[in-house]
């Protein structure tokens, strides 16, 4: 079991080890599945928590039910302040496909079982751990430490961080921000690369409905909206756009070139080449399960989600409704986007926009990023550190209009089960989860301490 070294003994202590598996259990436990959320009894726990040890915080609750929990360390101001960003909902769970109840933190074989374990009540436990280790140790700031534990993420964030950046914003006003999504040790060609995550792709949800003539199903109609809409699908997504690269993903990729052997660093490279892209992924990794995450990662991508029409074998129904998930890539004007996607599927199709966030993408370089790689660099000496695209969307957005840099940074040990997430038994293991203190703490210190602090901290 990881039981931290020498640099942070003084700050890591056993009991602090033991305060992050507690209050990632009791975390666990209360259920938010969103919807409908109810996450203002986990948000209260934790602002108990703080309360008792003297950190500054405060609830912010939109409507009944939904609060989250913004709390502060004071900095001497010489330098803006640093959000450490998560949130408290989490998606449903099928308890009957579940080996142990998601909601009970159940604990065996160095592992504990929940539902948000890894998304992202492991985040949340870390972040406010870290506070508390900071808090107790008077640890000299040059900027504020503000915690963010937000409501409805994955709904959005209406009611969490997309509510406070539109009525409060000063209270989350930083000027870097780690975030989820990154962090992740990533096994690629026989290395393994440590990860931030630096942007993410724009999220558009969209419904179509086809309109027709009902009748019956031995007379066939031209107008008939099932087969209408089955076209308008296939078409729909070769509109989807070929390879774009972004900042991320072309610092990601001159990474791995730099990191293998001719001509497999040429073929890296390639990818994107809008020409050459599914041809270079279809050769180099086939039918495996990265083929399709690396083409989400260099274009845009239009997936069918629902499909509803008639009711009887023998009826042609009189509509055909479809939904889909359109993601694009930073850089990509989503709006015109949206009206491209209109006038391809045809004036007599009804769309309607059921959600709609513009892709985001922060620097890949920045004094936050630095201390990423010099604290990745003292624990996996000469292993690379890559930007990630993420395919999906965070609150992390938000806060990149604000003008925040954002990286999603939440550590994790090479070999955990990142492909539970939102799936059947998501799980941790627990040292993956002090892993994430030890290296989540010395992130923060590296950025936010004091220069004379610091140099102290490292070589002790």
């Amino acid at each position: 079991m990881y039981k931290g070294s020498q640099e942070t003994a003084t700050i890591i202590t056993p009991r602090l080890l033991d305060e992050i598996v507690f209050h990632f259990r009791e975390l666990i436990r209360f259920n938010t599945t969103n919807p409908p959320g109810n996450e203002s009894p986990a948000a209260c726990y934790i602002a108990d928590v703080l309360n008792r040890n003297g950190i500054e915080n405060e609830l912010i609750e939109p409507v009944p039910g939904r609060a989250s929990v913004v709390a502060r360390l004071r900095g001497d101001g010489s330098a803006r302040p640093l959000l450490l960003m998560s949130h408290l909902d989490v998606v449903g769970a099928e308890e009957e496909n579940w080996d142990h109840h998601p909601f009970s933190a159940h604990e065996e074989d160095g592992y504990i079982w929940g539902r948000g374990a890894l998304d992202c009540k492991n985040t949340v436990a870390l972040w406010m751990t870290a506070l508390l280790a900071l808090s107790r140790s008077e640890t000299p700031l040059k900027r504020d430490v503000i915690f963010l534990a937000a409501a409805d993420e994955e709904g959005g964030g209406r009611y969490g961080t997309g509510w406070i950046v539109k009525h409060r914003p000063e209270f989350i006003n930083a000027e870097a921000a780690l975030n989820e999504g990154g962090g992740i040790a990533l096994g690629l060609m026989g290395r393994t690369y440590y990860t931030y995550q630096t942007g993410e792709k724009g999220n558009l949800w969209l419904r179509i409905t086809v309109r027709g003539t009902a009748g019956h199903g031995s007379v066939p109609r031209h107008d008939n909206p099932v087969g209408r809409i089955i076209r308008l699908l296939l078409g729909i997504q070769r509109k989807a756009g070929g390879a774009a690269p972004t900042r991320t993903m072309r610092e990601m990729i001159k990474t791995f070139s730099s990191h293998s052997r001719f001509p497999g660093n040429v073929l890296i490279r390639l990818v994107l080449n809008p020409l050459l892209s599914e041809f270079l992924i279809r050769r180099g990794l086939g039918e495996s399960e990265m083929a399709p995450v690396i083409r989400a990662l260099v274009r845009n991508t239009i997936t069918p989600t629902v499909l509803r029409a008639g009711h009887k074998s023998n009826v042609i129904p009189s509509e055909a409704v479809a939904e889909l998930d359109i993601r694009v890539l930073p850089g990509t004007d989503i709006h015109r986007y949206l009206e491209n996607i209109k006038r391809a599927l045809g004036e007599d199709v009804e769309v309607e926009v059921l959600d709609i966030q513009p892709p985001s993408e922060s620097p890949v370089d920045h004094p936050l990023a630095d201390s990423i790689k010099r604290v990745l660099s003292r624990h996996h000496p000469g292993a690379p550190v890559i930007p990630i695209l993420l395919p999906a969307v965070s609150d992390g957005g938000y806060l990149r209009r604000l003008g925040t840099v954002v990286y999603g940074f939440s550590p994790l040990l090479p070999g955990e089960d990142t492909d539970r997430i939102h799936g059947h038994n998501e799980r941790i293991s627990i040292d993956s989860l002090l892993y994430s203190l030890k290296i989540g703490l010395e992130v923060i210190m590296d950025y936010s301490s004091s220069d004379t602090f610091n140099k102290k901290f490292i070589k002790s």
